[in-house]
């Protein structure tokens, strides 16, 4: 089926090959911007993700920055890029397009009601995704899809890609929005209209504080962290930490057998930020660890654990030597619990 629908994917990462991979297959019109020696990868060869042992492959429309109105964007940069962006790319940004944050962590839009889309510490210093914006074109997303990408650009997923979309204000457009979900459907992507997706976020941004930051810390797989009891026990006083700031929000999450069945099952996977730090790129620590502990702090629930594993990744040494120091780093981050 082919429409007329422009969907625009912001990013050719892991997640935005994913995307432009699936949303391809639904017959929609799929732009796909990328710089540098990426977007000539992916001009000549398309883009390709190897959906557990099934490939698909597809030739969406790439360019470094979209010059024409879209009706759905989603944009799949890190948080911290999100501001950029988004002016780079607001010719595909009408009142009407529908804008979908694929972020980790925290996101900006948390506060956000009918009014305007509110402030989270760290997320929106200047205000130009407040100028950009109205809250009723944002959707909320969560995405529930491990991805990898090798050196010559194949993305490989090992799970069902799966999607959660929420308003994060009153007001949406709903067929607008029934729309894009049809065509998600329709390219692979498992994708359902939630009523509450700040629980939703809060329940994989658990997981996200939980493991990102003491993976990027010591190297270790997601399944050595529910499996190493050392860091099992590190990766759990995090969570802890994290689930006392959500339950003063209002939001109870799940325990901490949940999240160490969780870590198990994913295997020998690297979280985005220790695959970010293998590559020597920032690490996306203010969405998913800084704003929910500059919150916490507000709260009067301090997260002296989080505060500990930062002093460490901040004074560390590359992520080799780090590797080495681990019986060292843990202990320390012990002590900082009971400080």
């Amino acid at each position: 089926m082919t429409t007329s629908y422009k969907i625009g994917v912001i990013g050719a990462g892991n997640i935005g090959t994913a995307m432009a991979a699936l949303v391809s297959q639904s017959g929609a019109d799929v732009w796909l911007t990328a710089r540098g020696a990426r977007l000539g990868q992916i001009t000549q060869d398309g883009v390709h993700l190897d959906d557990r042992g099934t490939v698909i492959s597809a030739r969406p429309k790439t360019c470094d920055h979209l010059k024409a109105p879209m009706d759905a964007l989603f944009v799949c940069v890190k948080s911290q890029s999100l501001a950029s962006a988004l002016h780079l790319n607001r010719a595909a940004i009408t009142p009407d397009t529908l804008v979908i944050p694929m972020v980790n962590g925290l996101p900006f839009w948390f506060y956000a009601d009918e009014t305007g889309l509110g402030a989270v510490p760290l997320l929106d210093p200047d205000g130009d995704l407040a100028r950009i914006l109205t809250p009723q074109q944002v959707l909320g997303a969560v995405l529930l899809m491990t991805v990898q990408m090798d050196d010559a650009g194949l993305a490989k997923s090992s799970n069902t890609p799966t999607l959660s979309l929420g308003a994060v204000c009153e007001g949406v457009d709903a067929d607008k929005v029934g729309q894009l979900i049809s065509l998600l459907n329709c390219g692979g992507v498992r994708t359902e209209f939630d009523r509450d997706i700040r629980q939703k976020v809060l329940v994989k941004l658990l997981a996200n504080f939980a493991t990102n930051p003491l993976s990027a810390l010591t190297g270790a797989m997601l399944d050595e962290l529910g499996q190493t009891p050392a860091l099992r026990d590190i990766s759990t006083a995090l969570a802890d930490e994290f689930r006392d700031w959500a339950s003063s929000e209002g939001y109870e999450l799940p325990p901490n057998a949940w999240l160490v069945d969780l870590l198990i099952d994913a295997g020998a996977f690297p979280t985005s930020m220790l695959q970010d730090a293998l590559a020597g790129k920032p690490l996306e620590l203010d969405a998913i660890c800084l704003a929910p502990m500059e919150l916490a702090k507000a709260k009067g629930t301090p997260m002296p654990t989080l505060g500990g594993l930062l002093d460490l990744l901040n004074t560390a040494t590359s992520l080799p030597a780090r590797k080495a120091q681990v019986p060292d780093m843990i202990q320390t981050l012990r002590l900082s619990q009971t400080a």
